[in-house]
């Protein structure tokens, strides 16, 4: 079992990354029942849904598979997905509606607007703007540690950022990082005065009738037509997790919709930012959304996808010689793709059930090549022989002999001078405590696992996350334990916990 969980952490690092419902055949798409059938059985994801848009009408749209295993309630067009970090969008067209308030610029240094505002140096301090947040280029990594012990209100994000150290330079390099986005929409919201949640529901959902789209798994309950989430730790066995509340980063991931709701979205944006008779954003600062802002410097691995670049809320590809707009999310048990070509005037939607699942990349590119007449590009093979081949190299690895692990050494003190409550600025507070004989924390609702590594040194395990973290406990000069570090990895130095209780 964990050895399993340990595998496909790997895959999930790779991929970034029966049915009800109404639908067409239409020529170019008179496969894609089956294709979708297969291929979700081989993925074992429990349930997907799909819409396709052509100039300006959704020519296809069906659910496939349950959302809810135990009870087989089937997938429809209207069962409500978490989208995860397809929310992004949304917010970045929010922002291109306050530039044309005027009540902020893309470029103007955000201290502008927020004096209060800081980051880690004062340069960066000086200069960061709204276009830096939006396009991940702020010099700050995804705070994944941070993620796991968010603080009560998306303000209190914002004050703890100034306690993040850069690993490049602002403006230099892309590096996703959802909290900058959930700093966006707050900042956004508070120039427009009101909230982001109230923002975007009089400003997109309502023109756009996306009626049934929620904000938070706390109304989830009241809707009939949703999914529960999935994971798949074993491989072909999926279990039902628990929902995930994204409030505090909600501008980042937070939307839960269903593929109706979402074709309206990918229709407005085909319009250039219009719906009907009416232009709800001015239609060039919506295509600054979607124009490449800073490359993505990743290898380009095959011949039909290249040149990927971000621009703000959208990755922007060249997909077999066509501009390809799209983003995709992955949030506890959910997987979404949101994506369209602009000049061919087509656009597609898939959401499942199913954690980290690669499915939804492989229906996108598989309707696109049919669609434009092109001859089909193995894309869930590919898929599969790189699982394969991640789960060769992860047997390697697991075999080989770990140098820092010590199965020998002991802790220097007692298992309960581990325990208390530990606190690091920026980061919050963890509590650490002894379940049976061994120590434990928890995050995001999750218990986290320490395990005895050598010495001092114990392994931090988030079981959803599928990430360990070194914690290296620290005494005094008295003998008492008085504070801990956690390597986060990604060239940033340790974070350092000092015990409060």
């Amino acid at each position: 079992m964990k050895k399993m969980k340990q595998m496909i952490t790997i895959l999930s690092l790779l991929l970034f990354i029966t049915a009800t419902g109404n639908s067409q055949n239409i020529s170019g798409l008179d496969e894609v029942d089956s294709f979708i059938d297969s291929t979700m059985k081989r993925w074992s994801v429990p349930g997907v849904a799909i819409a396709v848009i052509k100039d300006g009408k959704v020519i296809y749209e069906k659910g496939y598979g349950y959302r809810n295993l135990k009870t087989k309630d089937k997938v429809t067009t209207q069962t409500l997905f978490s989208i995860a970090s397809s929310s992004k969008a949304f917010t970045a067209t929010l922002a291109a509606m306050v530039v044309e308030e005027k009540k902020m610029d893309f470029d103007t240094p955000l201290k502008e607007y927020f004096p209060e505002f800081r980051m880690y140096d004062e340069y960066t301090t000086g200069h960061i703007s709204l276009r830096d947040l939006l396009t991940h280029r702020s010099g700050v990594p995804r705070q994944k540690f941070f993620s796991l012990n968010t603080p009560p209100t998306r303000k209190d994000v914002r004050d703890c950022f100034r306690y993040f150290e850069p690993s490049a330079n602002l403006g230099t390099r892309f590096q996703y990082c959802n909290e900058t986005y959930s700093i966006a929409g707050d900042m956004i919201a508070e120039r427009a005065g009101t909230s982001w949640e109230e923002m975007i529901k009089n400003r997109i959902f309502k023109p756009l009738g996306m009626n049934s789209t929620l904000l938070s798994v706390s109304a989830i309950g009241n809707a009939s037509d949703y999914s529960l989430p999935y994971i798949d730790w074993e491989g072909g066995k999926p279990e039902e997790m628990e929902f995930h509340n994204a409030d505090i980063l909600g501008p980042a991931g937070c939307i839960i919709s269903n593929v109706t709701d979402l074709s309206k979205w990918v229709i407005f944006n085909l319009n250039r930012g219009k719906i009907q008779d009416k232009q709800l954003v001015n239609s060039s600062l919506l295509a600054q959304t979607q124009t490449p802002q800073i490359n993505i410097p990743r290898p380009m691995a095959y011949r039909e996808l290249f040149y990927q670049s971000y621009g703000m809320g959208w990755f922007i590809n060249n997909y077999r010689g066509y501009v390809q707009i799209n983003h995709g999310g992955v949030l506890y048990g959910f997987s979404s793709m949101v994506s369209f070509l602009p000049y061919e005037k087509i656009g597609v939607v898939i959401l499942t059930n199913l954690n980290g699942t690669p499915l939804t990349e492989i229906i996108e590119r598989y309707v696109y090549d049919h669609l434009l007449g092109l001859k089909p590009v193995g894309w869930n093979d590919r898929f599969m022989k790189e699982t394969a081949r991640a789960m060769d190299q992860y047997r390697l690895s697991y075999n080989q002999k770990d140098p820092g692990y010590l199965p020998d050494t002991k802790p220097s003190h007692p298992i309960m001078d581990y325990t208390g409550t530990f606190e690091s600025n920026g980061y919050g507070k963890i509590k650490i405590s002894l379940e049976g004989d061994s120590l434990s924390t928890t995050l995001l609702g999750y218990k986290c696992p320490l395990k005895h590594y050598n010495y001092d040194v114990y392994d931090l395990y988030h079981p959803v996350e599928r990430q360990s973290w070194k914690v290296k406990f620290v005494s005094d000069l008295g003998g008492k334990i008085n504070s801990f570090t956690i390597n986060i990895g990604g060239g940033l130095k340790e974070i350092i916990y000092n015990r409060i209780e």
